[in-house]
């Protein structure tokens, strides 16, 4: 017993056993999460191609949204989509300049009713449009479009109003406004819808 307690190969087996219960308690919790994987895997193949097929896959795609490896749509198409829409196409291809434009063109519009500013915000459209405005300060129209869009979802004086306002601010709204102001001074309409934006953000 003494030998055995003062043996190293006695020692590292008795330093080893525990840790060898461990690798096998492991062990058996990576082959039950990689048989939740293959579920899981197995349910969104089922999703994308078993329900419906290719219509299917299609109805998942849009209650998703849209996805930067899709191809951008056309100013037709976001002419046509609603907020959730245009909010969700302005995030996925924010670096395409005439998406960009056309979104906050149509966000802008979509805001001139009232229950739409708020739809707008919790679609996450204040911040798109700010990214828009700082992804393109050499594109025109895209700052003139981004200003105005930030204006219409902006407006209002209630409490929503003062949330969406807050929020602005927190994104970015007033530096984006008046870094396109100073970009393109002897452009009327950026300097006007600018304007309107930074009287609705900074009211």
């Amino acid at each position: 017993a003494a030998h055995e307690a003062t043996c190293p190969l006695a020692v590292c087996q008795r330093m080893l056993a525990p840790l060898r219960a461990r690798v096998v308690a492991l062990e058996a919790e990576l082959r039950s999460q990689g048989a939740e994987n293959e579920q899981l895997l197995s349910r969104l193949a089922a999703l994308e191609a078993g329900e419906g097929g290719e219509e299917g896959g299609r109805r998942v795609r849009q209650r998703v949204g849209a996805a930067p490896h899709d191809a951008p749509p056309s100013d037709a198409e976001v002419r046509a989509m609603d907020v959730a829409a245009a909010a969700a196409v302005l995030r996925a291809h924010v670096s395409v300049s005439r998406v960009a434009a056309a979104a906050c063109n149509r966000l802008a519009n979509l805001c001139l009713e009232d229950q739409n500013e708020q739809l707008a915000a919790e679609a996450g459209a204040i911040e798109a449009i700010v990214a828009a405005m700082q992804a393109h300060p050499q594109e025109a129209e895209v700052q003139e479009e981004g200003c105005g869009a930030l204006a219409s979802v902006c407006y209002g004086a209630d409490g929503a109003g003062l949330a969406r306002i807050q929020r602005a601010a927190d994104a970015g709204a007033v530096e984006a406004v008046a870094a396109a102001m100073q970009a393109y001074p002897q452009e009327a309409e950026v300097q006007r819808q600018g304007c309107w934006a930074l009287r609705n953000v900074c009211s």
